[in-house]
């Protein structure tokens, strides 16, 4: 889980986690960087799924996101953790690990909000 930066304070496990404790509610939003060619593939889908197809579920891009994010962490965690959950961390490291190299395109990371247009990541539970 990624929790937001004005979560409550607070380190379970004896601080092995590290960041702020999760705060209640099931959603925080998140700027994520994309490929740009993904992100624009995946934006269109939820468009179009969400106005000609409610069948589909999907009435937003977090409708495509988090089963995509949640398939590929179970996948990580079956691989390279015995299946079980990894140890929390409530806050990542900024940035990229020194000597892996980009795969930001020549126009730079593209941002999930902000400038690419209004669909948010992952919308605040009301």
């Amino acid at each position: 889980m990624i929790q937001s930066p004005d979560d409550a304070a607070g380190v379970p496990d004896g601080g092995q986690a590290t960041g702020r404790a999760p705060a209640n509610g099931r959603r925080v939003q998140r700027t994520v960087n994309f490929d740009r060619e993904i992100l624009d593939r995946a934006r269109a889908a939820a468009t179009w799924l969400a106005r000609n197809e409610p069948a589909s579920g999907i009435r937003s891009l977090a409708d495509i996101v988090n089963p995509a994010v949640a398939e590929r962490v179970a996948e990580l965690e079956a691989k390279f953790n015995d299946g079980l959950p990894f140890q929390p961390v409530f806050r990542m490291p900024p940035g990229r690990r020194a000597g892996r190299p980009s795969r930001a395109s020549a126009d730079g990371p593209v941002d999930a909000v902000g400038p690419v247009g209004d669909m948010a990541l992952d919308a605040p539970a009301d």
